[in-house]
């Protein structure tokens, strides 16, 4: 059900993320030319984790995660960067198992998201597997700004 992205899965993986960076779960659309950057992360599985989500021998979506160090969890906190479900797909708790595979596989302190304020669906599922909202203000300064 879910596996490691693989070289084979670029296509697949780039129109998921079109529909990802286009449909309001994220803040805004992003370049080709940054998701091809990006993917070359992903497959050198050095910082990131890209996984593909499979249902009834169908790609129905992808995750990427990123491990980092904190000292205010006491260890690793997995970031779940992305976590997309095709529409035809959702409703079927792909999201949930998906969170229980890396919370039993990854070796870590927490989990860690973010999600936009329009995606009520996206944190109803959230706090419904013990997500709780955080008192920080996000802030993020790209280099070529």
């Amino acid at each position: 059900m879910f596996r490691k992205i693989t070289n084979t899965d670029k296509e697949i993986y780039f129109e998921m993320s079109r529909t990802f960076y286009s449909c309001g779960a994220a803040l805004k659309p992003i370049s080709d030319e940054k998701r091809e950057n990006f993917w070359k992360t992903i497959v050198e599985d050095i910082y990131v984790n890209g996984y593909i989500i499979e249902c009834d021998g169908r790609v129905a979506g992808y995750a990427i995660t990123v491990p980092y160090a904190s000292q205010e969890s006491g260890g690793v906190v997995l970031w779940v960067d992305e976590l997309f479900v095709k529409p035809e797909f959702r409703g079927r708790g792909l999201a949930k198992e998906f969170f229980a595979y890396i919370s039993a596989s990854a070796d870590k302190t927490a989990l860690r998201l973010e999600a936009e304020p329009n995606n009520q669906k996206a944190i109803r599922l959230y706090e419904s597997i013990g997500f709780r909202h955080l008192p920080y203000i996000q802030m993020i300064k790209y280099d070529e700004e």
